[in-house]
């Protein structure tokens, strides 16, 4: 079985580097899509992104997508003769013991994608949100499948039940680059959120997402061989 991979990125030198490391000895090829400016609010100049990539071996390949799944329908075509594409985002880490059961789960799946439920952190890379959200989105498709918006696809599937440790709201991501930039980022006041929510929690606190979901908190370290990767 042939499996490989597409990663977005835009300045994310804190963690594509992380990334790149915990899925490149599984998979036969990677191609890091860069976009050069974010999908909303004020480009910035370029970070190490690249250079991180370039010295770890893999495709780049830079432009402007208008969104996310334009980015990865971009990606999947530049990819040839395989099974499978795992897609992850530059925030987006899976350990070795679980990248193996996913890598068996596509193996024996009759399905043409694959969702799964998130760890997501929050401030640190020791606490998630608790209940996990349940958002699930597309980790592997085979390479027909095509996404239709963000990250939702126009064909079957089914969620894997293995872990995803999303670094989603948590150090070392840059989380007002984040809400300021990314998909939903014109959905909502991403500066007055980080300011008000995000930089006035402490440790007790509800958190108060930006779209005004509420989560707790709970102790889950980011397993040791994803830790030494950052």
């Amino acid at each position: 079985m042939k499996i490989k991979s597409v990663i977005l990125a835009y300045n994310d030198e804190e963690t594509i580097g992380a990334v790149i490391k915990c899925i490149k000895p599984f998979v036969d090829e990677i191609v890091v899509m860069l976009s050069e400016r974010p999908y909303f609010g004020v480009p910035e100049a370029p970070d190490n992104t690249e250079e991180i990539c370039l010295s770890l071996d893999v495709n780049v390949v830079k432009g402007y997508w208008k969104l996310d799944h334009y980015q990865r329908n971009t990606g999947k075509k530049i990819l040839k003769d395989c099974d499978w594409i795992i897609y992850l985002d530059s925030d987006e880490l899976i350990d070795n013991k679980n990248i193996i059961y996913l890598l068996d789960f596509l193996k024996n799946t009759n399905d043409n994608a694959v969702t799964v439920l998130p760890r997501v952190y929050w401030k640190t890379i020791d606490y998630i949100l608790d209940p996990p959200a349940s958002f699930d989105p597309i980790i592997a498709a085979r390479p027909h499948v095509d996404f239709h918006y963000i990250r939702n696809v126009n064909s079957s599937y089914v969620r894997w039940d293995g872990e995803m440790h999303h670094l989603s709201w948590c150090s070392p991501k840059d989380i007002k680059k984040k809400v300021t930039t990314y998909a939903h980022a014109s959905d909502f006041d991403g500066e007055k959120w980080f300011n008000d929510r995000y930089e006035k929690w402490n440790y007790g606190d509800d958190v108060i997402m930006p779209n005004g979901e509420v989560f707790k908190t709970k102790l889950f370290p980011l397993p040791d061989d994803l830790r030494i990767l950052l």
